[in-house]
């Protein structure tokens, strides 16, 4: 399994959206403080849910489920054109998004987890662009999809940045190893504004039950950006 780092960039608020933020200082740059800060743990590559994906580049459109497969045979996973580029992992188990080409703008190679039960049809069309295909497990939908990715890539570290929905399924599942957080010297205010970890549970229910958080480091960055680290662990 690869180690997960959650690393994101929030208000103080811990809200996500930087149009929405007050002004910060001159000297605090949100991309260039959050781009270094991930370029410190060597990763392999990121993972984004789909909303996140879609909205990344203009290659990239989302429309309505892929059918299911009729044959119930099980997928295998398909190694695209990664031409040694990082990994830009999207979790669209439906798929829902439409792919260009095989990677983004800013480099890396893309790579969708999918559920096994997606039809042929809808995975000859990403062969066809290069995208890579995992497939989430049965019973650990995302545990499996992991073990395949680590296996597959030679990916023995990869950050999780969100959205708020994703962060919250892998802490729901206990697949978050460390929090990585910039903490932007502004503020949103808003009720219902996507937030660092959203898990859309029930009322009353705990994602992060029988975890904890220790301490790893704390650092002042140009601006008064605060980037925090703690290891999640067993409670």
């Amino acid at each position: 399994m690869p180690k997960i780092i959650c690393h994101m960039i929030a208000s103080v608020d811990g809200r996500l959206y930087p149009d929405r933020w007050t002004p910060g200082p001159e000297n605090a740059d949100i991309s260039a403080s959050y781009e270094s800060a991930a370029d410190s743990f060597n990763a392999a590559g990121w993972i984004v849910g789909r909303t996140t994906m879609a909205e990344y580049a203009a290659s990239i459109s989302e429309k309505a489920p892929a059918a299911l497969r009729s044959d119930g045979k099980v997928p295998e996973v398909f190694v695209g054109d990664r031409q040694d580029r990082p990994l830009a992992i999207v979790f669209d188990p439906k798929g829902k998004l439409h792919y260009e080409e095989s990677g983004l703008p800013t480099g890396e190679h893309l790579v969708a987890v999918l559920s096994p039960k997606v039809c042929e049809a809808y995975l000859e069309e990403l062969r066809q662009v290069g995208v890579s295909c995992v497939f989430e497990d049965e019973q650990h939908p995302i545990a499996g999809a992991l073990q395949q990715i680590e296996k597959t890539f030679n990916a023995p570290v990869l950050l999780l940045e969100g959205g708020g929905i994703i962060n919250g399924a892998f802490l729901k599942a206990g697949l978050i190893d460390e929090l990585s957080f910039l903490i932007y010297p502004a503020i949103d205010g808003l009720a219902g504004v996507s937030s660092i970890v959203s898990w859309p549970g029930k009322e009353g229910e705990k994602p992060a039950d029988g975890q904890k958080l220790e301490f790893i480091s704390s650092t002042t960055l140009a601006g008064g950006i605060v980037w925090l680290r703690y290891a999640v662990t067993k409670a």
